[in-house]
């Protein structure tokens, strides 16, 4: 696990001189502890600057609030249509998206927001947190009525909800195409959603620090990097550029964020390197292959399943939380292990157990345990969901 805990600034750089890309690899590279500590000294202070404030969905186990400007916005969602209408979905598509949406009580002024965005972008939206058995006929029912021009979807609920349609021999409405996020896509999962929505499949790579990474076009041949505006490394633990092929961190610059720099950001996702381009023509640098943003999923004794998106979209509105992990042992039991900070008060555990309990159900005995920390993986990794009882759900699904 590389450490990034003492950056160095490289003397001699003059910021009024032009610099070759070579000098770059002097700088330190940044992780999301440093930026968590020092996030108010980064912050943009220029009088003119409006700025907006957003938060990680903390999907490496560690929620992180930064800042952005107006402009930097924008360019992200010009970036983000760009890189969806490859798939099909441009403005004013007809869309569903299978999706994380917000927990416990929300002001009316908020729901209100929520309806009309999704009406004007033509959006109808499933809460990919309550997929289960049950619900899946009244799910299907919905989908086929509303018959959406593409959908987008967390990767693992999709897949989930492919597998279910597919083990009772059930047809969905084929959309024109498929996006997927937030979860890394594998061949198998693409192939089964392929095959029972009868639509191509699309990756997408993305984090809330910087928006689309990478998108798949119609070609498919890797992930088309938002080159206009990031720089994208992949660096081994030494802070070296990984030999083509072999796999890497993935480190980013966003050139054009004067809100709050984001200069060598590792920001905890692996990477295949190699930079060769498409043959769609697009010129644009292609990423081989994102292989650390799988989440595992969660099965409850009711027969449920909860992405494990579900906890990093929920602990990011806790910014006392240093730290977590999810751990599930048994399908009636799941354990909530958290690195508090000290204004991690028993109000905000209180709401936190309560906003999990609600999603998971009465039939699951769950726990929020704070720890002094939370060992990290083999691999260096932080693994954020853990179902040690995966195994043996998939040998009960088989048999039946």
């Amino acid at each position: 696990m590389p450490d990034y805990s003492n950056p160095q600034i490289p003397d001699g750089i003059n910021v009024s001189h032009t610099h070759p890309l070579a000098d770059f690899a002097r700088w330190p590279v940044l992780d999301r502890d440093l930026i968590r500590q020092h996030r108010l000294e980064m912050r943009s202070c220029h009088p003119g600057l409006q700025l907006l404030t957003k938060s990680t969905g903390g999907s490496s186990g560690t929620p992180l609030h930064f800042d952005l400007d107006l402009d930097s916005d924008a360019r992200r969602m010009a970036a983000w249509h760009r890189g969806y209408s490859w798939a099909g979905a441009r403005p004013g598509t007809k869309q569903l998206y299978l999706w994380g949406a917000p927990t416990g009580a929300r002001p009316w002024w908020k729901r209100c927001k929520d309806q009309l965005y999704q009406l004007l972008y033509r959006r109808l939206v499933f809460n990919s947190f309550e997929l289960s058995e049950e619900r899946l006929p009244s799910l299907l029912k919905r989908l086929d009525r509303y018959r959406p021009e593409v959908i987008v979807a967390y990767t693992g609920p999709l897949f989930e909800f492919a597998r279910m349609l597919s083990e009772r021999q059930l047809v969905p409405h084929a959309p024109r195409s498929i996006i997927v996020g937030a979860e890394k896509l594998h061949p198998f999962q693409r192939d089964l959603i392929q095959e029972v929505f009868r639509a191509p499949v699309f990756e997408t790579y993305g984090s809330r620090e910087v928006m689309l990474i990478g998108a798949e076009c119609e070609r498919r041949e890797g992930l088309h990097l938002t080159a206009e505006h990031l720089l994208v490394e992949i660096l081994d633990d030494d802070g070296q550029p990984t030999p083509a092929g072999e796999e890497g961190n993935v480190v980013l610059t966003d050139l054009f964020n004067y809100g709050m720099p984001f200069v060598r950001y590792a920001n905890g996702d692996r990477a295949v390197a190699g930079w060769q381009t498409c043959s769609c023509g697009r010129g644009l640098p292609l990423l081989r292959q994102v292989v650390g943003r799988r989440l595992d999923v969660l099965h409850t004794a009711d027969g449920r399943r909860i992405p494990g998106e579900f906890f990093p979209h929920l602990l990011k509105d806790y910014p006392t939380v240093r730290r977590f992990q999810v751990v599930q042992d048994a399908v009636d039991r799941i354990e909530l292990r958290v690195v508090p900070e000290n204004c991690f008060t028993a109000e905000a555990r209180t709401r936190l157990t309560n906003e999990i309990v609600q999603v998971l159900g009465g039939r699951v005995r769950f726990e929020l345990l704070p720890v002094q920390d939370i060992p990290l993986t083999a691999a260096g990794k932080l693994q954020v969901v853990v179902n040690r009882c995966a195994a043996a759900h998939a040998e009960n699904v088989a048999r039946r």
